[in-house]
């Protein structure tokens, strides 16, 4: 997916500014990838991110606000192609381009296609190995869709196969 943002108004109007594949950040602070030199700018305003498939800005508790299609937005809200991005006097078109990969559709799991992995005798020993387990932070990574699947704790060490067992044992 490619993501920009295009200048919609001022001296900069037309210029294009692309977005990387993570997270950015917008404000006058240092820790900020893109530092408008505008007094309305918060120093942490709002981020950008991309993550499944989608475009999400984030206001950072802005004093100013940060505005999708001319609506203050409040927390996280999702943008698609040609929303309008107002931070302080600074206003953008945002651009959302899908590649042809992402055009394929996903891959879905069938619990039948997994079965010999969740019936599996030898346990979840048998898939542990340090090339496949992850240090996972349940409770952040749940937080902003409210979705909580699991309930390991804060953290969790967990296999793939762990976590598809987990998966698919918690399906309704």
């Amino acid at each position: 997916m490619e993501v920009k943002l295009i200048v919609a108004s001022g001296k900069a109007k037309g210029r294009v500014v692309p977005l990387p594949s993570t997270v950015v950040m917008i404000g006058r602070g240092a820790k900020c990838h893109l530092r408008p030199h505008c007094p309305l700018v918060s120093k942490l305003h709002c981020a950008i991110a991309r993550w499944a498939g989608k475009v999400v800005v984030r206001d950072l508790k802005s004093c100013n606000g940060t505005f999708i299609n001319g609506e203050r937005i409040h927390g996280e809200v999702r943008v698609h192609d040609g929303d309008h991005l107002r931070i302080g006097a600074l206003e953008f078109t945002i651009h959302i381009q899908a590649t042809i990969e992402e055009a394929l559709p996903v891959q879905v799991v069938h619990p039948s296609e997994v079965k010999w992995l969740m019936d599996s005798q030898e346990g979840p020993a048998a898939l542990t190995s340090s090339d496949t387990c992850a240090d996972l932070e349940w409770d952040e990574l749940f937080q902003s869709s409210g979705e909580s699947k699991f309930n390991f704790g804060d953290t969790a060490e967990l296999s793939a196969g762990d976590y598809l067992r987990e998966y698919f044992r918690k399906r309704p």
